[in-house]
């Protein structure tokens, strides 16, 4: 009995087995699938595990990424350090040229004020000696008028022209007044030189075209333009007066002189002495 009912017991079991397999397959697909997961998660970490010198390369590959990256950012900070060291140094130089240019802008201005005070200082003295030099040179120019009035007359003209010019630039309000008195200067040295000098002009006398020569300012001949007659000038009568024969080669000499055709030489001529006579 007990081996004929076996069978039964085996499709038994079959058919509970199939029932428990058939109420839990499910489940046990999530099973399947959070297995296979496991399984690639392993594997991963296993092929990871089994490359160490892979890693090991990635890891100093890294480091030398990082190190570069640093290095650059000290080689940018050291640049940029250099840089505003050299502004620096630019600036403290051009601090120093600045100063020692304001020390010197302040010496010209000192100076400048000093002769700022000066200037003022010598206007008012200019003012003071203007009004007390311009009455002087009137008088000085009075007097030069009177002494060529009064004066042998040569270059009579030339003379009273260069009087006249005075007149006139004293006259001028444009004109400063050492222009005036450098002018009138001027003037008096000319008449002073008429006096050591031989001079020589063409004029009338008495109707007649003649060469006259002064000899300094004491005494006045002609000759004329023939050459063949000679004239002296009396100051004490005012008026010319011929000469002799003999003295008309002198009275040439004398003009030749003058002109500087010929050296200084020794004249016989008839000078006027102190009383007007002649000898």
């Amino acid at each position: 009995m007990f081996y004929k009912n076996r069978p039964k017991i085996k499709q038994n079991r079959a058919k509970g087995l199939a029932k428990r397999g058939g109420s839990k397959s499910p489940a046990r697909g999530w099973s399947y699938f959070v297995l296979l997961v496991l399984l690639t998660g392993s594997v991963e970490l296993i092929a990871q595990a089994a490359d160490p010198v892979g890693q090991a390369i990635d890891a100093s590959q890294a480091a030398n990424n990082a190190s570069k990256a640093s290095q650059q950012r000290v080689n940018s900070t050291d640049d940029q350090t250099k840089q505003m060291l050299e502004r620096y140094r630019a600036a403290t130089w051009q601090a120093q040229q600045l100063n020692v240019y304001a020390q010197q802008l302040e010496e010209i201005a000192g100076q400048q004020d000093t002769e700022k005070v000066s200037l003022q200082r010598q206007l008012v003295e200019m003012d003071n000696t203007d009004r007390e030099i311009m009455p002087l040179m009137l008088r000085m120019l009075n007097s030069l008028e009177k002494f060529v009035s009064l004066d042998l007359p040569f270059l009579k003209q030339e003379r009273q022209d260069r009087i006249a010019s005075l007149k006139r630039l004293m006259a001028d309000p444009e004109a400063n007044t050492s222009e005036k008195y450098k002018r009138i200067l001027e003037a008096y040295s000319i008449e002073a030189d008429y006096g050591r000098t031989l001079g020589v002009e063409r004029a009338d006398v008495d109707g007649k075209v003649v060469d006259i020569l002064h000899v300094g300012r004491t005494a006045l001949f002609f000759l004329s333009i023939d050459g063949d007659a000679a004239g002296r000038w009396d100051a004490n009568a005012g008026k010319w007066e011929k000469l002799d024969h003999g003295y008309v080669k002198s009275v040439r000499q004398g003009m030749r002189i003058a002109r500087e055709q010929t050296a200084a030489d020794l004249l016989t001529l008839p000078m006027p002495t102190p009383a007007g006579a002649a000898k």
